[in-house]
């Protein structure tokens, strides 16, 4: 078998289809040898790395999605808000219920507890460099001087709820992540789908999961936090198919183009199974790739 390496793409709520693909990886023995994410990829990529079971992930993801009490204490004017305060204007959401969320799942593991080799990638806002969180860095110097040459840096202390508040941190939704001398925000600033980490790591062949389809239809944003995630998907998306071009074996686009609106239980399964029923199409693609 030929090592091989799974990125999982940011894309909000539509992160729920990677629990889908995989579910069907595992399901065919299909394990990849290293993984990364970024947004939500990054939360599904963080807690399938630390052991937690998909079923969990999928269970947790529901009542997070679903419990309207849980973002109250989060979610309030900005002027009653330490955090925002703090960092001035910097968000509507301030992340903490995630972050605990994720410590609580992995029993407050950090990258070095992971199972596989794993990045994370953010943004930091002052230097505007990659930071990118994982348990295996670049093995020389040199190669640690290049990839800072192409904007790159690399964070290997630190807890992979930590991570993923970081990368999740979609501009002007969330508060940015402040981790040291860093001020973070979401990784799809400059790398929606982190094919390139997955190589860095050593695969041989790199698979990403790229949630991105529903950018290119037309929609109607009505609120403001759908107005900041649509810029945001828009400003990336180029950015996003060039890197897949240049560093992706294979693309696998799950639908989820046809689930729009508010979100429900219903929806939040469909979602899983897009990612499912894209996976099984391109298990022997996949099968053909990496044997």
């Amino acid at each position: 078998m030929r090592k091989w390496g799974l990125a999982l793409g940011g894309g909000g709520i539509y992160g729920l289809a990677h629990i889908g693909v995989l579910e069907v990886l595992e399901r065919c023995g299909l394990v990849p040898d290293v993984i990364a994410g970024t947004s939500a990829g990054a939360l599904i990529a963080g807690l399938w790395a630390s052991g937690v079971d998909l079923t969990r992930i999928e269970k947790e993801s529901g009542d997070v999605f679903f419990n309207d009490g849980a973002y109250e204490a989060e979610v309030k004017p900005l002027s009653r808000s330490l955090e925002v305060a703090q960092m001035g204007v910097g968000g509507l959401v301030g992340g903490t219920l995630i972050e605990s969320t994720i410590d609580r799942l992995t029993g407050g593991a950090s990258l070095s507890d992971a199972r596989i080799p794993l990045a994370i990638t953010s943004v930091d806002l002052v230097s505007g460099l990659l930071v990118v969180f994982t348990n295996d860095p670049p093995r020389t110097r040199g190669m640690l001087q290049s990839l800072r040459a192409r904007g790159r840096i690399y964070v290997t202390d630190a807890k992979i709820s930590e991570a993923v508040r970081a990368s999740i941190s979609i501009p002007g939704l969330f508060v940015p992540k402040k981790f040291g001398e860093f001020t973070l925000v979401d990784g799809g600033v400059r790398d929606m789908v982190p094919v390139f980490e997955v190589r860095r790591m050593g695969a041989e062949e790199a698979v990403g999961v790229d949630l991105g389809l529903h950018v290119e239809h037309p929609q109607n944003p009505t609120n403001l936090m759908s107005v900041l995630s649509r810029s945001f998907s828009l400003s990336t998306r180029e950015t996003t198919k060039r890197y897949l071009h240049e560093y992706a074996t294979l693309i696998l686009e799950p639908d989820v183009v046809s689930v729009t609106g508010f979100m429900t239980p219903a929806k939040m399964k469909s979602l899983i199974s897009a990612g499912r029923v894209c996976a099984e199409k391109a298990l022997g693609r996949l099968c053909r790739i990496v044997s």
